[in-house]
């Protein structure tokens, strides 16, 4: 017993982890562990209270025979001295005793303290999980313009992947959106919560429909007057002598949708002014993404695929040409399945929520919301597989890896997304103390796996959307010959729909490469300023 319960406390301070998980899939393997547990404990518990309850239901078996026999002649039952005897004695035993096993029944306060035990040791999600997972769960919506329903019945881009949500699930996420004063999205999925709720079978009951008469006050509140009516209507439908009051409340609401009227907050909380997400550059993102923006044929007409032979003895790069100015390349088969797996382990114990460099220009650095992942930096002489990813983009490019940012191995979390920015450092950048290596002259993303849906690299400005295929290299230059920006370089990672992501970043510094890219005498970036502030 003692051996047992050592080997459990040390199951549970495996388990058992403080980290962040919204932010990156790896770690939803803990929260799925903690649930095996809890799963567990409460089924010991039910079946504890199963067996007490059986044994109960054996006692009043017996009772209800006697009830039956004695049902065919109350006189001749109770004037049998036996009976009588047996009656007495149950009631003077027999249900005392029945009332101490009840009182005894130690199960319920030994699943609570199993529980509050269980706690302090498993991991647990945070309020930040809570509500990053279900900002990610609008943002895949917005981004793919997925349909609620669809959405809510697991079906992601007319593919089924998961189980459905139940109208509670649909009516806490639209609560959650209130709470944060989305309410563009909370509507729908108020909407969702409400239809699933009329379809179960205790959907027209009067509990249900008080229920749906609560969430009419949110429909009033944030002016979705439509929707509020039509919940009103159902309601009726079903009740209308006992629901009679709600006369009243759909004759507002039809004068109020006759006049028009915009009052309520969905009307009262607008989009601030210069916000990034309403503008031009965002919403091109989003159709990169979507697959909606791409390159014209006359575009593509001139790119190819081709071998490149390695300076290093390797075997020839797969090269293909996605963009030829800028120029964006892609190498397939670089690197191995059983390198990526152990890149991805290596990772795991590691990797933590990935952070920008600060607006501020201080050279510090910051965790962002535009920025949904966890990474872990590793030095290239690390292991060979490290080795090998930086040798693989040197033989490539030419490019000194000895004046390489240490390798960033990444994990996306639940629609893990990085909104457009540029690698390349602006003009005012602040570089640490002892950093003379220059600006990043060129980026490389290894992906480490497949996948399922989304999770596109997205270049809006070119306009270019590259799909993660395992073991490829992408490869791209961030800065024109002269050194400045290249403002067409703005990319972004698109948010992940279904599947966990995985890469390597490789960003090189400029200093010491100008044997490889020589710099120009005259300034060209004038091809890419209209980029810089563009909307």
């Amino acid at each position: 017993m003692f051996l047992g319960k050592c080997f459990l406390f040390l199951v549970l301070q495996v388990l058992s982890c403080h980290c962040e998980f919204f932010s990156s899939t790896s770690g939803l393997e803990k929260l799925f562990e903690t649930e095996v547990v809890l799963l567990a404990e409460l089924q010991s518990y039910v079946n504890e209270i199963n067996q007490h309850a059986e044994a109960l239901q054996s006692e009043i078996d017996a009772i209800r025979v006697e009830h039956l026999n004695a049902a065919d002649g109350i006189d001749d039952y109770l004037n049998n001295p036996v009976n009588a005897f047996r009656l007495i004695k149950r009631l003077h035993s027999d249900w005392e005793t029945f009332e101490g096993s009840v009182t005894a029944d130690s199960s319920r306060s030994n699943y609570l303290e199993s529980m509050a035990r269980l706690k302090e040791n498993l991991s647990f999600p945070s309020q930040d999980d809570f509500v990053g997972s279900a900002i990610a769960l609008t943002r895949l919506q917005q981004t793919y313009q997925l349909d609620v329903a669809e959405l809510a019945s697991g079906i992601l881009n007319g593919v089924k992947y998961g189980t459905a949500m139940s109208w509670q699930d649909c009516f806490v996420l639209g609560q959650h959106l209130y709470a944060l004063r989305d309410y563009n999205h909370t509507v729908p999925w108020l909407q969702q919560s409400m239809q699933l709720l009329g379809e179960q079978s205790y959907g027209s009951e009067s509990a249900s429909l008080d229920f749906m008469e609560a969430v009419v006050e949110y429909h009033r509140e944030m002016g979705a007057h439509e929707s509020a009516l039509n919940l009103v209507n159902h309601v009726l439908s079903i009740e209308p002598e006992q629901r009679n009051h709600l006369l009243e409340t759909r004759q507002h609401l039809e004068e109020l949708i006759t006049d028009g009227d915009k009052n309520g907050l969905l009307h009262m909380t607008a989009r601030r002014p210069g916000d990034y997400h309403e503008s031009r550059e965002f919403r091109m993102y989003e159709q990169v993404c979507r697959g909606e923006l791409a390159p014209l044929p006359s575009q593509q007409r001139k790119l190819r695929c081709r071998l490149r032979r390695s300076r290093l003895g390797y075997v020839p790069f797969r090269l293909e040409e996605l963009h030829l100015d800028p120029l964006v390349v892609q190498m397939h088969q670089v690197v191995s399945s059983k390198d990526s797996e152990f890149l991805q382990k290596t990772a795991r114990p590691r990797i933590k929520r990935s952070t920008v460099y600060s607006l501020g220009g201080n050279g510090g650095s910051m965790a962002a919301a535009f920025r949904t992942s966890q990474g872990a930096s590793f030095n290239y002489s690390r292991n060979a597989a490290t080795k090998l990813l930086s040798q693989h983009v040197g033989d490539f490019s030419g490019l000194d890896m000895d004046y390489a940012e240490d390798l960033q191995v990444a994990n996306y979390g639940i629609g893990g997304h990085y909104e457009p920015h540029w690698d390349s450092f602006p003009d005012n950048h602040i570089y640490q103390e002892g950093d003379l290596h220059g600006n990043r002259i060129a980026t490389g993303i290894y992906y480490l796996s497949d996948v399922e849906a989304g999770g596109g690299t997205a270049f809006p400005f070119l306009p270019l959307l590259v799909t993660p295929e395992r073991g490829s290299l992408l490869f791209w230059y961030n800065l024109h010959p002269s050194g400045d920006q290249d403002f067409r370089t703005k990319h972004a990672a698109c948010p992940v729909l279904q599947g966990s992501k995985w890469i390597a970043n490789v960003w090189v510094r400029e200093r010491h490469q100008d044997k490889v890219r020589p710099c120009d005498l005259q300034r060209n970036r004038e091809i890419s300023l209209h980029y810089r502030d563009f909307d």
